[in-house]
């Protein structure tokens, strides 16, 4: 009995540990394929997002234009297709596949496991000028100095001059360079968002979307009471959504909505502006566009991201900043503002008090930079005319811009999905 209690005994165990080691054999086997299904999914997205990199790098290059080609690289094989919607902009689209064999997918399939990432990246020539919160086509020998804080992207198409330490927060980009080198010692600035030099775009001078904005909106309404105006007009925004106008010396109030009901009013002569904006309207002048006091948000963008206040200030020439009383104790502004073939600069600077700080909250695009302040000694030295400049970037720009505001030509990735 004895013997056959053994026996039994060592049957058992033996079945035992069979089974556990076939347990432990398919555990094994279960825990390679998951390494492997993890390590090939990681590794195709790689190589989907090296290749995309290629591509780019031939959109750089080439620009528009159709093209396809095939990357191998063991065991991923990656396919490219570069095409044009429009001529405005590129759609380039990434395929990487590779196949893995994992034992319980070949078990209900026989056959082995297919990976496939997509990458997807889209180019466009139109960027709104807006999103470039500084830009100018020239700089006039102006500095960035000690106390100027600016909060967005900045672009210029001269060097950029840097004296002290101003701070930008965007990306600073600039044709000719900047000075000081920022890789030098010498250089004090801070580009907490990076510098890039070579960078070459032009202040757009095709107003063409906003005239024809204006014209039909206008719907043939009498000259001076709707979109368009032939005598200088004064604009005073109200938070509830009207407008002080004043045009040929007639002053009424008008709901803001009515006037531009596509948002867009065009003049022929200059523009006088102030008040609080409820709604969004861009102002286009053939001549110049004067501030004459705070001019600034029903909502403000900083505080609540939600705000549908937007306002453009268009200018043929010049935007001033009015020498009188309102203006001599800080400014706070909320526009997009662009001067085409001039600047924007306080207006009798040589004998402008030292008026505190100019704040805008939008963007400043000049043809050539004009000046806010005067000082003494230098660059660095004391303001002795003007205002100190603190200027925040609306974040809203990077998906949306004032009515028609122009655009620049440029070839800009604008999205990337993977």
């Amino acid at each position: 009995m004895f013997g056959k209690g053994a026996l039994i005994f060592v049957i058992g165990f033996s079945l035992i540990f069979s089974t556990y080691s076939m347990k432990l054999n398919y555990l094994t086997v279960q825990s390679a394929d998951n390494f492997n299904f993890y390590y090939m999914e990681n590794l195709i997205h790689e190589a989907g997002n090296t290749v995309m990199n290629i591509a780019i790098h031939e959109v750089w290059l080439n620009g528009t234009g159709i093209d396809t080609f095939t990357v191998y690289a063991n065991p991923c094989t990656t396919f490219v297709e570069i095409s044009s919607t429009g001529s405005d902009s590129i759609i380039v689209s990434v395929i990487t596949r590779s196949r893995l064999f994992l034992s319980d997918y070949y078990a209900d399939h026989n056959d082995t496991y297919e990976f496939r990432d997509t990458i997807i990246a889209v180019f466009t020539y139109e960027t709104p000028l807006s999103e470039y919160f500084w830009f100018t086509g020239t700089e006039n020998g102006a500095y960035w100095a000690t106390g100027d804080t600016v909060w967005g992207p900045i672009h210029t198409n001269q060097i950029m001059h840097n004296s002290g330490t101003p701070v930008f927060y965007g990306k600073a980009t600039a044709r000719l360079g900047i000075s000081p080198d920022p890789t030098k010692p010498s250089s004090q600035a801070e580009f907490l968002g990076g510098w890039e030099i070579g960078v070459d775009m032009g202040i757009p001078t095709d107003m063409s979307d906003l005239i024809i904005a204006a014209i039909v909106s206008n719907d043939g309404a009498v000259l001076n009471t709707k979109c368009i105006y032939l005598q200088e007009l004064t604009m005073d925004f109200l938070s509830n959504g009207n407008v002080i106008r004043t045009v040929d010396g007639v002053t009424d109030t008008v709901t803001l909505t009515t006037i531009a009901p596509d948002g867009v009013i065009m003049c022929f002569s200059d523009i006088n502006v102030s008040g609080t904006l409820n709604g969004e309207v861009t102002l286009y002048s053939w001549d110049d566009i004067w501030i004459q006091d705070d001019i600034v948000y029903a909502v403000d963008p900083l505080v609540n991201p939600n705000s549908d206040d937007m306002l453009g200030l268009v200018a043929e020439d010049d935007v001033w900043i009015a020498d009188n009383v309102a203006n001599n104790t800080n400014l706070n502004m909320n526009a997009c503002i662009l001067a085409i073939n001039g600047s924007m600069q306080v207006d009798n600077l040589n004998s402008y008090p030292v008026a505190g700080i100019l704040s805008n909250i939008g963007s400043i695009s000049q043809g050539g930079r004009g000046d806010i302040n005067k000082r003494t000694g230098g660059p660095t030295g004391p303001i002795s005319h003007g205002f100190s400049k603190n200027y925040y970037y609306d974040p809203r720009l990077t998906e949306v811009s004032p009515p028609e505001y122009p655009y620049i030509q440029e070839l800009h990735l604008a999205s990337w999905w993977e």
